[in-house]
Parts: structure tokens; C-alpha cells; sequence
């Protein structure tokens, strides 16, 4: 049975045959080149229509993309998200210092960590219930990033760079929480 392309994970399908076809287009050049065959000189003239194809999806992705993540300002002392919020956004900070607190057994609050620009948070809500473990507040005034599950996901998928920058945050977030089950 068919089933239509844009439904599911689109951005990702998008940029996967976006990747293709600029893919195919470079090897072609690069074969014909070494090669030096006409035929394949040709069929690489005629495939710049196959790398513009590439280029327009991954224009698309990428705007649909940069709509999907919101700027927010918040100033110093306000509360950006709750412990155990049911939200699943994900918080990356462009300006500023934010604190993680997390609340105690007995009430309190202490400050888990200190984040600043390029710093993220709310990751750990796409792990196991979809809550936030901690608090994060404002200690200045602050810019952040924020953006769906499904914009984080499509990020990681498709940026290897930026899945890295993130696997090992994620890989001490699932300790932490382990040991506090």
C-alpha cells in the first residue's frame, strides 16, 4: 500500500533525500572527472537539476526548522520551567545564566547546576515519563531556544555534530536518574 511521504518524521525523510541527492550529483562529478568519460560528463550537466532538487528540500527543512524553535526572553529570578512540569521541551540558551534546582525529599531546594550561553536543559523530559527533573530559573536575564521534541529529534538525526554534543549530556542524565530510582 502506498503511504504519502510528508507523514511521520517528514523533516527527516526530506533532508535523508536531500543528502541523496546531492550525494549522487557529487559522485557523479567526482566519477566523471576521474574518469573523464563524456557520457558521464554529460549525465553530470544534465544532474545539476538533481543538486538543485537537494538544495530546495534542505531550504525547506531548514525553515521549517527555524520556525519550530521559538526565542524566548525571560529576566533574572523568573522560573523558566517546574520540577516535574509535563512539558517536553527542550531549552538551549543563547544569552545569560539559568540555575537548575532540584527539590529535596524534605522541601528544599538545592542548586543542581549552572548553566550559561550554549548550555541546554529539559533534554532529559524526552527520557522515561516526559517531566522535568529540576527547576530552571533565570539568574540574569536570559535568551533561550526552545524547541519541540520532534525539532530536537530531527536535529539528532540529521546533524551528527550536534547529536554528539548532546549523547553525552544524555548519558549522564540517565545515570543520574538511575541512581535516584
Amino acid at each position: 500500500m502506498w503511504r504519502p511521504v510528508l507523514g511521520g518524521d517528514w523533516p527527516a525523510k526530506l533532508l535523508t533525500v536531500s543528502q541523496i541527492c546531492v550525494g549522487f550529483v557529487a559522485l557523479l562529478g567526482v566519477w566523471s572527472m576521474i574518469t573523464r568519460r563524456p557520457i558521464l560528463m554529460l549525465g553530470f550537466a544534465f544532474a545539476q537539476g538533481i543538486l538543485l532538487v537537494g538544495i530546495v528540500l534542505f531550504v525547506v527543512v531548514a525553515a521549517t526548522a527555524q520556525r519550530a524553535m521559538n526565542r524566548e526572553h525571560y529576566d533574572a529570578g523568573d522560573v523558566i520551567i517546574h520540577q516535574g512540569d509535563p512539558r517536553r521541551d527542550i531549552y538551549v540558551i543563547s544569552s545569560g545564566n539559568v540555575e537548575i534546582l532540584v527539590r529535596q525529599p524534605d522541601g528544599t531546594e538545592t542548586v543542581n547546576q549552572r548553566l550559561g550561553p550554549g548550555g541546554h536543559f529539559g533534554e532529559t523530559a524526552l527520557l522515561g515519563r516526559g517531566a522535568y527533573f529540576g527547576t530552571a530559573r533565570a539568574v540574569t536575564a536570559v535568551e533561550v531556544l526552545r524547541m519541540a521534541p520532534q525539532t530536537f529529534l530531527t536535529l539528532c538525526s540529521s546533524l551528527p555534530g550536534f547529536k554528539e554534543q548532546f549523547k553525552d549530556v544524555m548519558e549522564a542524565h540517565l545515570r543520574e536518574l538511575e541512581a535516584r530510582n
